[in-house]
């Protein structure tokens, strides 16, 4: 790694332990990468070690997609940490070990796709406090929320209900225990009720995990589960990733996010930006512990919109990049 790149990524990594985990002397900082994200965890690890944390960082071989569970060992050092980061290969956010670890009060800062772009374009350099108060005003409105209904110009028309569903927000601040957030991939989210997402999507932006999207993909929902995927090599390129999966609940919906990010961008620093971009909206399918579904998968994706028109209960909240929250 470059050494004035690395100079400039500090930046980001100290926004990161200080604004975002709020990290005290004396507090156990696991660092958990993987071989393909060493050098990232190091910059953590020092960084940590001048906020006078008690600094472990371990290191993995990666997982082979999101939501996989670690060894077992690092399980068990998750539990017992008091903040985690985890610059990763792979997200652990869909897993029982990072579930139980988030149990046991660990505050915890994911980061799949790690690389070095997403330290140095900007999608962190954002006011983390003020986008809080955007996303918690988001949440309350979906919170309270019984139907969902999304259309874009390109043929999206789908219907959801989210009635006794609480939202999920992703502020970036993990200040309490138990929080958790994967900047910068900010977003509120909400698991729709099992069985009730109906209609056609249109994806237009990413396949998280996968890439952003060279011609939109055709997406059709039946009874909460996707029943067709029509389109181009994006397709098949979805279509085969599901069914490496080898489980029926993979086509399950258990979420729809809105970007929340204003300098996230598609195609640019990683998937995290690809489902946090402002303006954009992402069904989850797969497994859904993290948002409130009842549905279990062995792993999750993103598929990802741009330009939605959101409407919760006939009222618009979201339309032209615009988001409406008073």
């Amino acid at each position: 790694m470059n050494t004035i790149r690395k100079m400039f990524m500090m930046k980001s990594v100290q926004t990161i332990l200080k604004t975002c985990l709020n990290i005290k002397p004396g507090e156990n900082l696991l660092i958990l990468t993987d071989t393909n994200t060493i050098e990232i965890g190091e910059m953590f690890s020092i960084v940590g070690k001048g906020l006078d944390a008690e600094v472990v960082m371990t290191i993995m071989s990666p997982t082979t997609r999101h939501g996989e569970e670690p060894p077992r060992i690092i399980a068990e050092a998750m539990k017992a940490a008091d903040a985690i980061v985890a610059p990763t290969t792979f997200s652990i956010n869909h897993s029982n070990a990072r579930k139980a670890a988030s149990d046991a009060g660990a505050r915890l800062i994911f980061m799949p796709d790690a690389n070095e772009e997403v330290f140095l374009d900007g999608s962190l350099d954002i006011d983390f406090f003020a986008q809080k108060k955007k996303i918690d005003k988001l949440s309350a409105i979906l919170d309270a929320g019984n139907f969902l209904s999304i259309s874009s110009e390109l043929g999206t028309r789908l219907t959801m209900k989210i009635s006794g569903r609480q939202a999920v927000p992703q502020t970036g601040i993990c200040h309490d225990p138990g929080s958790i957030s994967p900047p910068p991939c900010i977003e509120s989210a909400v698991a729709p009720v099992e069985g009730t997402t109906e209609g056609i999507m249109y994806v237009d932006g990413a396949v998280v995990p996968g890439r952003a999207c060279r011609e939109p993909i055709k997406i059709m929902f039946k009874e909460g589960k996707i029943v067709l995927i029509e389109g181009g090599e994006d397709a098949k390129m979805l279509e085969q990733t599901l069914k490496s999966y080898n489980h029926p609940n993979i086509y399950c919906a258990v979420e729809m996010g809105i970007g929340m990010n204003p300098k996230a961008k598609i195609g640019r620093g990683g998937q995290l930006e690809d489902e946090a971009e402002f303006g954009t909206m992402h069904i989850g399918i797969g497994n859904g512990i993290t948002f409130g579904s009842s549905i279990r998968a062995p792993g999750h994706c993103d598929l990802v919109m741009r330009n939605p028109v959101i409407e919760v209960d006939g009222k618009i909240l979201m339309k032209d990049g615009e988001i409406f929250l008073d």
